[in-house]
């Protein structure tokens, strides 16, 4: 995680150097200033270590450096071409207005998944009520005592949506051009706020809860990547994010009062079409 977050860094400052200087006359009239930004695409998602606590009635426990994974959709042209079935897979969308030539606020939605990886040795420290369970090795009282995660024990993943509804600020910064802008190379980034809403599914010694989509923390992000502009209206990007999430109140049995907490970071990979729409005419330059 390191690496890609350092990488990340190095662009987004290299853009922003490249804003101080003055705009190449030949980009000057590449703008995009008053008009709509929307894209639609898919993304891989890498988590770190982290520690999640759980609290119930009967428990109150802390899995401490758990190792996730996200869930990829295997490629079925019936899943990723079909209107109906776009949202299966993990998905961002985003619709983002440019306030100035260059630079634009957006909104959207990064659907990534997370989920527990099966059959990892872990520490626990906590309790779990042995009045209540049955399982042996698994109730009582721990104090960092090493336990094998396994689906019988604890199921925990947000496998509808590990959910980044994020407002970006982001620049960007044309590279390469055709003599009409018609086809044109940007490098663009920026940084994110939002709010986090998993849609959590939890199974505790077998007993099954498939929770609804919760608003459960906050988040913030930086991103950063290359956008083909072609035909002057439509793009092809790709974009890498880094970003720290916190959830204090993770819904875990429905309507119970037992939740979940995680504090965790991630770096996403994707890719997307998109397109732009102007807002009015612009005036022409002299």
């Amino acid at each position: 995680m390191k690496r890609p977050l350092a990488a990340l860094i190095l662009l987004i400052t290299a853009c922003y150097a490249h804003c101080q200087s003055d705009v190449p006359s030949e980009f000057s009239k590449l703008g995009r200033k008053g008009q709509l930004s929307v894209y639609w695409g898919y993304n891989r998602a890498y988590y770190n270590k982290s520690d999640i606590h759980f609290k119930g009635a009967n428990y109150d426990f802390t899995l401490h450096q758990a190792r996730g994974e996200d869930m990829p959709e295997k490629f079925d042209p019936e899943v990723y071409f079909n209107l109906t079935q776009l949202t299966i897979p993990q998905f961002n969308f985003r619709v983002g207005y440019f306030v100035g030539e260059n630079t634009s606020i957006s909104i959207g939605w990064d659907h990534m998944k997370y989920r527990l990886i099966t059959t990892q040795l872990l520490k626990i420290s906590g309790t779990i009520s042995d009045e209540v369970y049955d399982m042996e090795g698994y109730t009582g009282t721990f104090d960092h005592d090493y336990i094998l995660y396994k689906p019988g024990f604890v199921d925990f993943h947000h496998s509808d949506g590990f959910n980044f509804i994020r407002v970006a600020l982001e620049q960007r910064v044309p590279i390469i051009s055709d003599r009409k802008g018609n086809h044109l190379v940007a490098f663009f980034g920026g940084v994110s706020l939002g709010v986090l809403m998993p849609w959590t599914d939890f199974t505790f010694f077998g007993e099954h809860f498939r929770n609804k989509p919760h608003f459960a923390g906050y988040g913030a992000s930086i991103n950063a990547g290359f956008r083909y502009e072609f035909f002057k209206w439509f793009f092809l990007q790709a974009n890498a994010q880094a970003g720290r999430a916190n959830m204090p109140d993770i819904v875990l049995e429905n309507e119970l009062a037992s939740r979940a907490s995680q504090k965790i970071s991630f770096f996403e990979r994707s890719w997307a079409l998109g397109g732009y729409i102007p807002l009015g005419s612009r005036k022409k330059e002299k």
